[in-house]
């Protein structure tokens, strides 16, 4: 289960469209890091799933909402800042 703060401050549960998204985005920093690594057979298959898993999160972030817009830039600043 993932949350975020609402405009409150207060944390309120993330829609499952931004969930998937999350996840989706997940997928793909994992993919482009196994083929960065070069590492075998994960990189071979990480190399045939990149492809689906940016069209899903692509038709994800096309079929959101403005609030769902908001919520997912809103995770992935803090993942990105998580990651600097």
């Amino acid at each position: 289960m993932i949350f975020t703060r609402s405009e409150e401050g207060t944390e309120s549960q993330t829609s499952p469209r931004v969930a998937r998204a999350l996840e989706t985005y997940r997928s793909v920093i994992a993919c482009q890091d196994h083929i960065a690594r070069g590492s075998g057979v994960h990189s071979l298959t990480a190399v045939l799933m990149l492809p689906c898993y940016q069209s899903e999160f692509h038709n994800l972030a096309l079929a959101m909402t403005p609030e769902e817009e908001r919520e997912l830039r809103y995770a992935l600043d803090s993942i990105c800042e998580t990651a600097a």
